[in-house]
């Protein structure tokens, strides 16, 4: 199996309400802001070092005991709790329910992860598409928002958690007619391709979920099999998935097996939100500095937009102009990660875009030229 690389796609999405969080409460008292305000803060952490094993850091353990230091600020407000089986509900019986929303120091939580050691992941990031595609008793489904099945919905509320922006196929004619079920269960990368193109992705997963071919057990295959379409309850599961991203250097794939489908989801979803952010976050420990020239600024407004645009990138600390020669401007940046990971952001915004001369000769002492390109 091939790998696709998806470079030109960089229609990335900004996420917001990052340093956010909403969680349900049953009361205004002391006992349970203090549990909601942890809650909170875990969340927090989670979206913005998306890292599995973010909250396990000792820095990150001892600084929740201490989460009202990186509180800005809270309220309660009331809403409607969201049913998905994945969710921890505190009052299954009401329509409506308590929430403390709390809203998070940026500076604060930034640091934080710095201190520990922990790669951060900028607002900016990649969109990814899910095929879904689900076998139940050797019958074979592709899921979209539209199924009767939940788990399109579960994937969905577990990708908001980890920030991470994940769009579904729309399974439409177009769809029906680029691409097919064996297509996406044998991973054939050709038309994988062609029928994600449309809705410019910056990587796509395919995800097999199985209660019968994948099995790899056979005495499980055959006590399942005159049951699997009547068994709800401990039926054994099979769930893996296989990623496409030119962020990513290998054709990833990881497989799990257990009884409940929510938790295969969550534990996907981490995963998949792992390897993905790796390829876009930075790390303190891998500071650098970058000198850069910058052609097309043909005006302060333009520096000045420029200078922000560079500012408001996670990976970068500091920006200081060298020099001036026309439209063009040297830079040197102070980096909180590596050169490639500058370059990965960048790709996820046609707003700089690097200048390759095709005629000159590669050489790792040469200064990357990139094009401002003004709204």
């Amino acid at each position: 199996m091939l790998v696709f690389i998806l470079s030109s796609w960089v229609n990335a999405v900004e996420v917001k309400d990052l340093y956010q969080a909403k969680v349900p409460v049953t009361a205004q008292t002391l006992a349970q802001k203090s549990h909601a305000l942890k809650k909170a803060m875990q969340m927090v952490l989670i979206k913005v070092g998306g890292g599995k094993d973010v909250l396990s850091n000792h820095i990150i353990k001892k600084a929740l005991q201490n989460n009202r230091l990186y509180v800005s600020q809270f309220s309660y407000s009331l809403g409607e709790i969201k049913t998905l089986p994945h969710l921890e509900m505190v009052s299954a019986d009401n329509a409506e329910s308590l929430f403390l929303l709390v809203s998070f120091d940026e500076n604060k939580i930034n640091q934080l992860l710095q201190q520990a050691q922990l790669p951060l992941w900028g607002r900016l990031r990649p969109k990814v598409l899910f095929w879904l595609v689900e076998e139940n008793n050797f019958s074979r489904q592709i899921l979209s928002e539209s199924s009767h099945s939940n788990v399109p919905s579960i994937v969905l509320n577990l990708a908001e958690k980890h920030g991470l922006p994940v769009i579904m196929p729309l399974m439409d004619f177009t769809d029906t007619t680029q691409i097919t079920i064996p297509d996406l269960w044998g991973r054939f990368s050709n038309p994988i391709k062609a029928a994600s193109q449309r809705y410019q992705a910056d990587a796509v997963v395919v995800v097999r979920i199985s209660n019968s071919s994948l099995l790899e057990d056979l005495e499980i295959k055959r006590a399942c099999q005159p049951l699997c379409n009547t068994l709800k309850v401990d039926q054994q599961l099979v769930m893996d998935w296989t990623i496409f991203s030119a962020n990513i250097n290998q054709f990833s794939v990881q497989s799990y097996q257990g009884i409940n489908i929510n938790l295969l989801l969550k534990k996907m979803l981490s995963d998949i939100t792992d390897v993905i952010y790796q390829g876009y976050a930075l790390s303190e420990q891998a500071n650098s500095e970058l000198i850069i020239d910058v052609v097309n600024i043909d005006s302060m407004t333009a520096y000045v937009a420029l200078t922000d645009f560079l500012l408001d990138l996670s990976v970068v600390n500091a920006v200081m102009l060298l020099s001036a020669d026309g439209n063009s401007r040297r830079f040197r940046l102070d980096l909180l990660g590596s050169k490639q990971t500058l370059l990965s952001l960048l790709k996820l915004n046609n707003k700089l875009e690097q200048y390759s001369d095709p005629f000159a000769k590669d050489s790792e002492d040469a200064v990357p030229v990139f094009l401002w390109r003004k709204e």
